[in-house]
């Protein structure tokens, strides 16, 4: 027989587990300001620096592998500057030092960002006296966008390889995009 000490307790977690369980698969208010665009076309900047790190990290290169990940994802990714009302932009800075015929020392600044075009309600000049205008109000201040990061990661580093395989920037490069395309099809699932 439970006790009625026991009782409640275990009510009360019955109906709090499902709950719990159930906000932790769905996207939070955070998570949608962050990366939810109603699966437009997310265009892709990428900025590339490279002072004698691999040969494979060039703008090009970096360019292609993040537009077919995001492609191969269901997202489109054109390549060139923002166009819509976000784009995610890659930046890649890597300089490599050869010790020896095989040892190299590789430092590496990566930042990946989705940015999106946000109203700024406090510098619309025309809010004033006659109060605030509402957004979906015609003319409601084109000129008071401005571009915000919402969603982040960026890595830094210092690598030091002794004849390794394999590149470890691209390897990182690649696995920071596998998480973006993950969390973005989370919080963009029921729209694409």
């Amino acid at each position: 027989m439970i006790s009625r000490k026991l009782l409640l307790p275990a009510v009360v977690f019955g109906l709090w587990a499902p709950a719990e369980a159930a906000a932790q698969g769905s996207p939070s208010n955070r998570d949608r300001f962050a990366l939810f665009t109603a699966c437009r076309p997310i265009p892709v900047e990428v900025f590339v620096t490279n002072t004698g790190g691999p040969a494979g990290i060039t703008t090009p290169s970096v360019e292609s592998m993040a537009t077919s990940r995001l492609q191969a994802a269901g997202i489109l990714a054109p390549a060139g500057a923002p166009g819509g009302s976000s784009t995610l932009q890659l930046s890649v800075f890597v300089s490599a030092q050869r010790l020896s015929a095989s040892a190299i020392v590789t430092v590496y600044v990566i930042r990946l960002r989705l940015l999106k075009l946000l109203y700024d309600h406090q510098s619309d000049p025309r809010t004033g006296e006659a109060g605030r205008l509402p957004a979906d109000s015609p003319g409601a201040a084109p000129d008071w966008l401005n571009w915000a990061p919402t969603w982040e990661t960026p890595q830094q580093g210092i690598g030091f390889y002794l004849g390794r395989e394999g590149d470890p920037v691209t390897n990182l490069v690649a696995r920071m995009l596998d998480e973006f395309v993950r969390e973005y099809a989370r919080v963009n699932a029921d729209s694409c």
